[in-house]
C-alpha cells in the first residue's frame, strides 16, 4: 500500500540542454555503430561525460531557482530539490553534490540551513543503510526548525522520520511521529499536508491488518481532499488505490470493483496508475477464487515493464499457488520472503508467512516443520500483538489530538461568533440610541414648528385686525364722505390725497402679510 511523500512538484530549468540531447546525442549515438572499437568506446566516454554535465547543469538550474523563489515557496521548493536530488543520484557523487548544495545555500543565506543540512546527510546514511544515524540527523534536523518555528519544516522531517521507522519495522514511533506531523498541518497554510498525513497514516493501520481504522483516515483523507478543492490527480489515485486494497484484504469484491474501474478510467497520466491498475485486477480474480488464473496474470506481471513488481505481489503468488494446489512452488516462494532482509522488524508479515508455511507443512505430511512453523508464527503472533496494543494507545492519542484540535476549532469559532454577536449588539444599541435621539429632535422640531405657527397665526391675527382693517376702514369711510357730499368731484378732488395714503398703507400691510406666510 503506497505512501505519500510530502513533495511540491518540481519542473525541468534546463530546456535547452533537453534539446541538445534530441538533436546532437541521439545521432551522434547512431553515427557511433560504424566506427571502429576504440573510436567506439573513445566517444561512448564522451558521451557519457557530456550527459553527467548536463545532469549537473540541470541540478544546478534547480537549485538556484529553488534558492530565489518566493519567500513563502522557497522552503518547499528546497524541499523537493533535496529529494529529487538526493533520493537519485550516485552515492560516488552525493557528497560533492551534497557540498554545492551547502556552498549555495550559504552564499545566497537561506534560512535554517542547518536543518536543510542535516536533512540531507540522514538521506545519505539512510541510503547506505546507517539507519540509526539517519534517524539521529533527523532529530537534529526537527531541532533546528523547532528552534525557528518553522511548521513546513516541522512537517516535512516529522513525516520522513516516520517513514524511516515504518521501513525498520518501528511501527509505533512511525504513528508518534506522524501524529506530530499532522499536529504541524494545522499550523500551516499549505492545503496538501493534511491529505498526505492522513494517507500515510492509513498505510500503517494497513501493515498492521487494522482495515476498520486505515479506512477510516482513507475517507478523512478523501473528505479534505474535496474540501480543499485540491487538483491532484495522483493523490486521488492513491486514495482510491489505498482504499481497493483494503476492500481486497476484507473481502469486499463489490466495493474493491468500484476502484478498480476508477483507476482503470483515470485519463492523468501517473507512473504507478498501470501498478494499480492490474495489480487490483488480479486482486478481484483471486476473489472470485480462480487462483490458477490469477497465478497467470501475477506471472506475466513480473515481465511488464510498466509494473512496479514487488514482495507483495510475491506474497499474493505464494497464496495463489497453495490455494490452486502448488504446494511446492507456494513453498518456494514463502521461503525466499521469509529470509529477506528486514523480515524480522515485520510481524505481522511474518505471522502470514510462517502460518502459511506451517499449512504446507501440515498438507505435506511434515509434522515436525509444521510444527515448527506454528511456533515460529505463534511467536510472530505475540509480537504482532503486543504491537497491536501500542499501536492503540498511539491511536487512541491521534483521536484525542483530532477531539481536541476539533474543541479548540469550536472554540475559536466559538470566540469569532461571540465576538460578532458583541459587535452586532453594539451596533443594534447605537442605532436604537442613535434613532431614540432622531426621534426626539423630531419630536422637538414639530413641537416648535408648531409653536412658531401658532405664533405666526397671532401675530397675522393682529395685523390683519388692527394693519388691513384699519386701512380698508379708513378708504371705506373716504368714499363714504365723497358719497355723501353735495358736489362729490370737489369732495374727491380735496380728499384725493387722503385716499391714496390710505391705499398705499393697505398695499403696504397686504405684503407684510404675505411675507408673513412665505416664511
Amino acid at each position: 500500500m503506497p505512501v505519500m511523500t510530502p513533495r511540491t512538484g518540481g519542473r525541468d530549468t534546463s530546456h535547452f540542454l533537453n534539446i541538445a540531447h534530441g538533436l546532437i546525442l541521439k545521432p551522434l549515438c547512431s553515427f557511433i555503430k560504424f566506427l571502429p572499437m576504440i573510436r567506439r568506446l573513445y566517444l561512448c566516454f564522451i558521451l557519457s561525460g557530456c550527459l553527467r554535465l548536463s545532469a549537473a547543469a540541470q541540478h544546478q538550474d534547480a537549485l538556484i531557482a529553488s534558492v530565489q523563489a518566493e519567500p513563502a515557496q522557497r522552503e518547499a521548493k528546497l524541499v523537493d530539490y533535496i529529494l529529487q536530488t538526493f533520493d537519485r543520484i550516485d552515492l560516488d557523487r552525493f557528497k560533492k553534490s551534497e557540498a554545492v548544495t551547502r556552498e549555495v545555500l550559504r552564499e545566497n543565506n537561506v534560512p535554517n540551513q542547518n536543518a536543510f543540512f542535516y536533512f540531507m546527510e540522514s538521506i545519505y546514511q539512510r541510503r547506505t543503510g546507517n539507519f540509526d544515524e539517519a534517524e539521529a540527523n533527523l532529530v537534529k534536523a526537527i531541532e533546528e526548525a523547532g528552534k525557528a518555528g518553522d511548521h513546513f519544516l516541522l512537517y516535512t522531517f516529522f513525516s520522513h522520520l516516520a517513514f524511516l521507522q515504518t521501513n525498520r519495522g518501528n511501527t509505533i514511533a512511525a504513528i508518534a511521529s506522524f501524529r506530530l506531523a499532522k499536529k504541524e498541518t494545522l499550523l500551516i497554510p499549505e492545503r496538501r499536508p493534511g491529505v498526505l498525513v492522513a494517507i500515510n497514516i492509513s498505510d500503517l493501520y494497513y501493515r498492521n491488518q487494522l482495515y476498520r481504522q486505515s479506512l477510516a483516515s482513507l475517507n478523512q483523507a478523501q473528505y479534505l481532499f474535496d474540501k480543499r478543492r485540491l487538483n491532484e490527480p495522483r493523490m486521488q489515485y492513491v486514495i482510491w488505490y489505498n482504499k481497493a486494497e483494503n476492500f481486497f484484504r476484507t473481502g469486499r469484491a463489490d466495493s474493491l470493483r468500484n476502484y478498480h474501474n476508477r483507476l482503470a478510467a483515470a485519463k492523468e497520466p501517473f507512473y504507478k496508475l498501470p501498478t494499480y491498475t492490474k495489480r487490483t485486477g488480479y486482486y478481484l480474480t483471486l476473489l472470485s477464487r480462480q487462483y490458477s488464473n490469477a497465478v497467470d496474470e501475477i506471472k506475466k506481471l513480473k515481465l511488464d515493464t510498466s509494473y512496479i513488481y514487488s514482495s507483495m505481489d510475491e506474497q499474493h503468488l505464494a497464496e495463489a499457488f497453495y490455494n490452486a494446489g502448488q504446494l511446492d512452488s507456494a513453498k518456494n516462494h514463502l521461503s525466499r520472503l521469509v529470509a529477506v532482509p528486514g523480515q524480522d522488524n515485520h510481524p505481522e508479515v511474518k505471522l502470514q508467512l510462517y502460518r502459511l508455511l506451517a499449512r504446507i507443512a501440515h498438507d505435506q505430511g511434515a509434522n515436525q516443520e509444521a510444527v515448527a512453523n506454528y511456533h515460529l508464527a505463534l511467536m510472530a503472533y505475540d509480537e504482532y500483538t503486543h504491537r497491536l496494543t501500542q499501536i492503540q494507545d498511539v491511536s487512541s492519542q491521534i483521536k484525542l489530538d483530532e477531539a481536541r484540535s476539533w474543541y479548540l476549532k469550536r472554540e475559536s469559532d466559538y470566540q469569532r461568533q461571540k465576538l460578532w454577536l458583541v459587535f452586532v449588539i453594539a451596533m443594534a444599541v447605537f442605532i436604537a440610541i442613535a434613532g431614540m435621539i432622531l426621534y426626539r429632535a423630531v419630536r422637538q422640531k414639530r413641537y416648535y414648528e408648531k409653536l412658531l405657527n401658532i405664533a405666526k397665526k397671532e401675530e397675522l391675527a393682529f395685523i390683519h385686525s388692527h394693519e388691513v382693517r384699519r386701512h380698508l376702514s379708513n378708504i371705506l369711510g373716504i368714499v363714504s364722505v365723497i358719497k355723501q357730499a353735495e358736489d362729490p368731484y370737489m369732495e374727491y378732488r380735496n380728499a384725493e390725497s387722503h385716499l391714496l395714503s390710505a391705499a398705499e398703507s393697505l398695499d403696504k400691510a397686504i405684503k407684510n402679510v404675505s411675507s408673513k406666510l412665505d416664511h
